[in-house]
């Protein structure tokens, strides 16, 4: 019975949670540099601390609706491989504690996403909550044309 931190947040009016280890910083939503010709995904990149890190429209590329951001908007920055990349977010809500024995599988019918990113549905006193794989949300295709630019 392992325990694992995970950092909820929103996407339209789904919750969903990061593994907490994958996470190296949440800042407010800032002005995104566009980059021509690059995947429709990637909103642009930033600059932070004097490092560029492209950022992603997690609602584009996860397949569940366009991005429109406001006060709550917040950027999760994360590090896939020892490589960071921001995800654009409705909200962030809270760092949670989920038991790997409330973690079920997620039922094919139930997501319109591609489940190969899914680790699974956490049963919790909020309701459930998808849970994100973030290390499979790229393919290696996707990872090479995110940092080729």
């Amino acid at each position: 019975m392992a325990v694992q931190q995970y950092v909820s947040f929103n996407l339209a009016s789904e919750k969903y949670a990061v593994d907490i280890m994958y996470i190296e910083e949440i800042i407010r939503m800032m002005e995104v540099t566009h980059v021509p010709r690059a995947p429709e995904f990637i909103e642009g990149i930033i600059n932070i601390r004097g490092k560029v890190i492209p950022v992603v429209d997690l609602k584009k590329k996860l397949n569940i609706g366009s991005f429109s951001h406001d006060n709550n908007t917040r950027i999760i920055i994360v590090n896939i491989r020892n490589k960071k990349v921001g995800f654009i977010v409705d909200s962030v809500n809270e760092v949670m504690r989920i038991d790997d024995n409330l973690i079920d599988e997620a039922p094919a019918v139930t997501l319109s996403m591609d489940r190969s990113y899914i680790k699974g549905v956490a049963k919790t006193n909020q309701g459930l909550i998808i849970i994100i794989d973030i290390g499979k949300v790229f393919s290696s295709g996707e990872e090479n044309q995110l940092y080729g630019f």
